[in-house]
């Protein structure tokens, strides 16, 4: 039976999803959840691509006429999918990353300097979180004097993610409390625009936008949430699984440090073992058949990102990191075709940069055994939930 919400299976999937592949690569399953509906299951690279980038036959619009059909791009299908895609590539496109590269590095180093600083550091709380949230906040035009609530509703947009893919929703109390405290925030800074001059942010241009007739208050609201959620979620993974992976492979972090030119490889096969995002939704628009199975119209689909990550029938040894992977940028942890996360960019600007910051520092850091890393465990992204630091200052640097 697969169950996205076991712990056991959050924290270790990998060959649960080979079983899946090798014996039911379409899987009919019966969530947990006593009002939720039965699903498919797809395990396989070739399947859960082919899924992905049909938008003809596997609809992204998952959830329709309750409180859950959320104004948002990953549940929407195009026109309005295209309408609010093309918004948010005028936000967070490559072409706007260019002149914010260098504030970027400035929060990159002011954060690292913290870092260094002190004795110890809970490195998940003190960078992996804060980072993306200071760098997603301040172009979004957020303040971020309440970031410890805004990390909490965060976490709940994702929960919400879980639930709406079948999980029970006692599983993760109080997530639709602070889901909903999220979009009222938003809401209301988006409320104190109307009429005001631009400030210069993503937020004031959605605004704008509303004025204008582009988009409804509503889809304002929850492209603003969804940003912030949504950058939270590949990017602090990233950081902080790759940061553990570093502090655990001497050698690799060696060459890295030698060579910083191969971050852009080390993060994509990073993502390709431990894709943060480890399921996808569709709903099938008409009867699908694979592997001798009939998929019928309106089923509800599992897209297993994580277990195509690891399909050897894709990546050779699957389960080991390659830093010279020749197709590891093939991965689907930022999905593909239409609903290719259109943050990627962004995402891949902040890790980078952070990762080039922490190689000179490396031979200082340590974990702390008192504090040792885990894994998340209660429904949403894949990755480390908290990892403490030992931070020595009579070690000297790495070299560049």
């Amino acid at each position: 039976m697969y169950d996205p919400a076991d712990p056991a299976l959050r924290v270790n999937p990998w060959p649960f999803y080979q079983r899946l592949r090798d014996e039911a690569p379409v899987l009919l399953t019966t969530p947990t959840a006593a009002d939720a509906e039965d699903f498919y299951v797809l395990s396989r690279y070739d399947d859960v691509a082919m899924a992905l980038r049909d938008k003809k036959r596997f609809s992204s619009h998952i959830r329709r006429g309750d409180f859950l059909d959320l104004p948002i791009m990953v549940n929407r299908d195009a026109p309005d999918h295209t309408r609010l895609r093309r918004i948010t590539n005028r936000a967070l496109g490559p072409r706007v990353l260019g002149p914010l590269t260098e504030w970027v590095q400035q929060v990159v180093d002011g954060l690292v300097g913290e870092l260094l600083g002190m004795p110890q550091v809970e490195f998940v709380e003190q960078f992996t979180t804060a980072l993306p949230l200071r760098v997603v906040g301040g172009m979004l035009g957020v303040p971020l004097e309440r970031k410890a609530e805004i990390q909490r509703w965060s976490e709940a947009a994702l929960e919400l993610a879980a639930v709406v893919g079948g999980t029970d929703p006692d599983l993760v109390p109080g997530f639709f409390e602070d889901f909903m405290a999220l979009v009222d925030f938003i809401d209301v800074l988006a409320t104190e625009r109307v009429g005001c001059p631009h400030r210069g942010d993503i937020l004031s241009d959605l605004v704008s936008r509303e004025a204008a007739g582009e988009v409804s208050h509503d889809e304002v609201v929850g492209l603003g949430w969804n940003y912030i959620a949504a950058g939270q979620d590949t990017t602090m993974n990233l950081i902080g699984g790759g940061m553990h992976m570093l502090l655990t492979d001497p050698l690799l972090a060696e060459r890295l440090t030698a060579e910083p030119e191969n971050t852009d490889d080390f993060m994509e096969e990073y993502l390709r073992l431990h894709s943060p995002t480890q399921f996808v939704l569709r709903r099938v628009n008409e009867d699908v058949e694979l592997h001798g199975v009939v998929m019928p119209a309106g089923s509800f689909v599992h897209l297993l990102v994580g277990s195509a990550n690891r399909d050897p029938r894709m990546f050779p040894d699957p389960d080991v990191f390659d830093l010279d992977r020749p197709n590891s940028g093939e991965h689907l942890a930022f999905g593909a075709g239409a609903h290719f996360c259109p943050g990627t960019a962004l995402g891949r600007l902040i890790a980078g940069l952070a990762f080039r910051a922490l190689y000179p520092h490396l031979s200082r850091l340590s974990l702390d055994p008192e504090r040792p890393p885990r894994l998340r465990t209660r429904p949403g992204a894949y990755g480390i939930e908290h990892m403490g630091l030992l931070v020595s200052h009579d070690t000297p640097a790495l070299a560049h």
